[in-house]
């Protein structure tokens, strides 16, 4: 972790895979708040290594299925713009308050993908996800109704 942040620090648009053959489940956040694109397993064959490398390549994020599967049953708890809890129930996971915030700033998918180190495709993806949980069908009703819940501060949607 400490080599991948290194790493990212002298070449920021570095890509990092773990290749482990640790169960990296108890380090996953860590892991992922160092920067790296993805894990792959030592038993992964030749043809699923390089298929790894290629999707980290296209912005793509590579992970174990069983680590995928296990992540989909922990309930996210992220913070607001001022770092407290959202108030109400709706709650989104750190990447997606992340790309909340830049729309807020009135940022385009490219720019918020080149923010966050994410692919275009991917934000776009993630924004209707968000769109869906907030129940809105644009950018504005997102900012509105991510402010009445508590998931943006007002300053943040100011041009």
């Amino acid at each position: 972790m400490e080599l991948a942040q290194a790493i990212l620090r002298v070449k920021s648009e570095a890509i990092i895979l773990i290749y482990t053959g640790f169960d990296i489940m108890t380090h996953y956040n860590l892991l992922m708040d160092s920067g790296v694109a993805g894990f792959i397993s030592k038993t992964a064959t030749a043809e699923q290594l390089i298929t790894s490398i290629r999707c980290a390549l296209r912005g793509e994020v590579v992970i174990p299925l069983q680590l995928l599967k296990k992540l989909r049953r922990v309930k996210a708890i992220p913070s607001t713009a001022k770092g407290q809890k959202a108030s109400g129930d709706l709650t989104l996971p750190d990447w997606e308050q992340q790309i909340l915030n830049g729309v807020a700033k009135w940022l385009t998918n490219k720019e918020i993908a080149a923010g966050i180190a994410m692919s275009k495709r991917t934000i776009e993806y993630d924004l209707s996800k968000v769109f869906l949980k907030l129940g809105v069908s644009s950018r504005t009703e997102a900012l509105m109704k991510a402010q009445q819940s508590g998931l943006l501060s007002t300053q943040t949607t100011e041009k």
